[in-house]
């Protein structure tokens, strides 16, 4: 597993990412870019984990003209909202 925190803080960066594994559905693609000042993963395909407390959120932009953004909540390995709105 490659994760990479962008403070250089490898061992919270690691944290972060177990949380997003046990809380959603899939591994998503790496590598892995870790904000723990944010607590936010990047993945592999440019979506941003966000890590909450007992969930995760997937921010990803779709790929539309109209800039649409997705945002789909997990806990425990199951998917419980999913949203879509405009990014403006």
């Amino acid at each position: 597993m490659k994760i990479r925190a962008l403070d250089g803080r490898q061992a919270a960066g690691t944290g972060l990412v177990l949380d997003m594994l046990e809380h959603a559905e899939f591994a998503p693609p790496g590598p892995w870019t870790v904000d723990t000042g944010r607590a936010a993963v990047l993945d592999g395909e440019g979506a941003v984990w966000v890590i909450g407390e007992g969930d995760v959120s997937r921010l990803l932009a779709l790929s539309c003209r109209c800039g649409h953004l997705e945002l789909t909540t997990y806990r425990d390995g199951a998917e419980v909202s999913r949203k879509v709105t405009l990014s403006r």
